[in-house]
């Protein structure tokens, strides 16, 4: 089957966009940090390096951005490059500097864990990954070590016991509503994790809202789709701080209970621009229960999950 990793977008053509979200938590330290590398070609073209970071209660955000030239493909070993960065799977290389924060990074990955891969599913869009899709999504690895280090402005950290979770985004335009949460960084249990994705999407003829999440306990993935049956429900708290996401199969459910705890500006694609301003919280408290017919079920709690809530009341 096809590496999920890798870029996709060598022959297309605009409006187009191709995303990678990178994210390392070490929860002992307090330290989250999220790389979104990638290239845009819209009416103006760009290739670009985002980062949300949070460490000892602060947040720190920014977008570099570079002509998209500068956005190249290596295959040995394959790598995306830009100036002063370097994304593998095997790790992360980059000096990222702007007015307001110096930061150097050099992590190394452990070995990755992919979805399961089969012709109907040859990612976690199932059959939808044979149609054109405004949006079509990928998970790269639900949990890997990380180690290295971080510095931030001058500040070293050391990181020995990381978590490492990657997945991108390719196409159009994001979704116009969605919401969107991640984590493996479980104070019960750090060999599991999660991510939940449910969106508003748009095609020629028909609209409909789609959901896809994987619960792994570390030895099963545990997926959720609306393609397999899956039905969801999202509920949005009134001070739009928190949301609740149940996700329910015949013979599984799993419920996400989100709270934003910081958030900071990322910027994403939407209706053929790259400056559409979205709010990600890289610290957020998530409580995550997993229930199994006939089976107990398992419940996690964390407060260095990632979660958005875009347009959705």
């Amino acid at each position: 089957m096809t590496n999920r990793f890798d870029f996709k977008g060598v022959n297309a053509k605009a409006p187009y966009f191709e995303g990678w979200y990178v994210k390392t938590t070490d929860a002992a330290q307090d330290f989250s940090l999220a790389l979104i590398p990638g290239m845009a070609r819209f009416s103006e073209t760009e290739c670009f390096v985002q980062y949300n970071l949070f460490y000892k209660g602060k947040s720190l955000s920014g977008k570099i951005t570079f002509p998209i030239d500068d956005f190249i493909v290596v295959s040995e070993p394959y790598s995306i490059l830009m100036p002063l960065f370097v994304l593998s799977e095997k790790g992360v290389k980059a000096h990222i500097k702007d007015e307001e924060n110096d930061i150097l990074i050099d992590l190394t990955f452990g070995k990755l864990l992919p979805l399961k891969q089969d012709l109907y599913s040859p990612s976690i869009m199932g059959p939808f990954e044979y149609i054109k899709m405004p949006c079509s999504h990928d998970v790269i690895s639900m949990n890997h070590a990380v180690s290295g280090t971080v510095i931030i402005n001058g500040e070293k950290i050391d990181l020995t016991a990381g978590d490492g979770y990657m997945e991108k985004d390719r196409g159009s335009t994001f979704p116009s509503k969605y919401v969107w949460a991640q984590s493996n960084s479980f104070e019960e249990d750090r060999d599991s994790s999660f991510f939940i994705s449910i969106a508003d999407i748009g095609l020629k003829f028909i609209q409909f809202t789609g959901a896809i999440g994987v619960f792994h306990d570390g030895i099963k993935e545990h997926r959720f789709a609306t393609y397999s049956g899956t039905k969801a429900e999202v509920k949005v708290s009134e001070n739009q701080q928190e949301y609740t996401v149940c996700l329910k199969d015949s013979d599984k459910k799993l419920t996400a209970q989100v709270s934003f705890l910081v958030s900071d500006e990322l910027i994403a694609p939407m209706n053929d621009k790259m400056d559409y301003a979205i709010k990600e919280a890289i610290k957020a408290k998530i409580i995550l229960t997993f229930q199994e017919k006939n089976k107990e079920p398992i419940q996690l709690t964390t407060e260095n999950g990632a979660a958005e809530r875009v347009n959705w009341n």
